[in-house]
């Protein structure tokens, strides 16, 4: 495996992230972000990177224009959302105000959501409006709200009611039709990228959970440490019954379901009947807050298993090893 440069692991931390590296250097980038752009001009570089990700879980990026698209990763899209993001991407390349002037590449928001609405027709405006808001602007970057300059004492405030539309959102639909198409034949993969895919899509793998792909973890770990390793990022972890893939750049989870739903993990001893976990969950919010909480069950039961922190055994609930691997405590604030 070939190692990896600065700018080469920033690309690659883009993709893992957000699924997309853009071409077009903008004021607001950071300057490592633009020196990375800039670097990825050079061949070379694109193709360490296609290298890269290919040897180690076996999908390559998609390259339109150098810009690159890539989803294999925890980013995943739903088939609402790939509803969403195809309908907005016709409405916003089809619309008139930017086809009549390339200058003022700026789109009204009511207007988008309104036709994108048209054609998905078994969701409401404002789910709409915030899966689109939740992929074009906070996750892709390519649709920005527009900034209203105020007087000097106000603050500055943003309003939704427009957008631009980034330069490489052309780039952005043709690589994404390519990469849909291409979902018809998924490439076949080896045995070390199956189990890279999982360290990175799942909460954590054990004999339980994953028992084809956890004596081969145990038997390459070594291997898939040191593939890991080459973004200065991840860390391989591997106890007696679990692995996960330890992310330096991921921010501590404050969110109070996700603490609860820990706090709940760490309460299960050998396990819990299923019809008993919402009582514990009831039960673990007033010792944790010192007294009763508006906490909403379900989001906590959610928090639970999607973190990997409890499994389901028949008519049971079972505590996870990664449960004991954290401390939960509520804050002053809180309490």
């Amino acid at each position: 495996m070939v190692e990896l440069h600065a700018n080469e692991r920033l690309i690659i931390d883009q993709l893992l992230d957000r699924g997309l590296f853009t071409s077009t250097i903008t004021a607001e980038m950071p300057q490592n972000v633009a020196t990375a752009v800039t670097a990825f001009q050079r061949p070379l570089v694109q193709r360490r990177v296609t290298s890269y990700l290919k040897e180690l879980l076996g999908v390559a990026p998609y390259n339109y224009q150098e810009n690159l698209l890539w989803l294999a990763g925890p980013g995943q899209l739903s088939a609402d959302e790939v509803h969403v993001l195809l309908a907005t991407l016709k409405t916003v390349l089809n619309e008139p105000s930017l086809q009549a002037n390339a200058d003022e590449r700026v789109v009204a928001t009511q207007t988008i959501v309104r036709q994108v609405r048209s054609e998905v027709v078994n969701l409401d405006e404002k789910l709409i409006l915030r899966l689109i808001r939740q992929l074009f602007v906070e996750r892709f970057k390519l649709l920005t709200p527009e900034r209203l300059e105020q007087a000097a004492s106000d603050q500055e405030a943003i309003i939704d009611e427009y957008w631009s539309v980034s330069p490489d959102f052309a780039s952005f639909a043709r690589n994404l039709v390519d990469y849909l198409q291409a979902q018809v034949k998924k490439p076949a993969l080896t045995e070390l990228q199956q189990v890279n895919q999982a360290l990175l899509l799942q909460p954590f793998l054990s004999p339980q959970t994953t028992p084809t792909l956890w004596p081969i973890l145990v038997a390459k770990r070594q291997v898939i440490a040191a593939q890991w390793a080459q973004l200065q990022r991840f860390e391989l972890e591997v106890g007696a019954d679990y692995a996960l893939l330890l992310d330096r750049q991921r921010q501590q989870i404050t969110a109070r379901p996700y603490t609860v739903a820990l706090a709940v993990a760490r309460s299960l001893g050998a396990g819990l009947p299923e019809d008993q976990l919402n009582q514990r969950i009831h039960q673990v919010v007033a010792q944790l807050f010192g007294s009763p909480q508006k906490v909403a069950v379900g989001q906590v039961r959610a928090a639970l298993f999607d973190n990997g922190l409890a499994l389901q055994a028949g008519q049971n609930v079972l505590p996870t090893a990664i449960a004991q691997r954290f401390s939960v405590q509520a804050t002053t604030e809180e309490k």
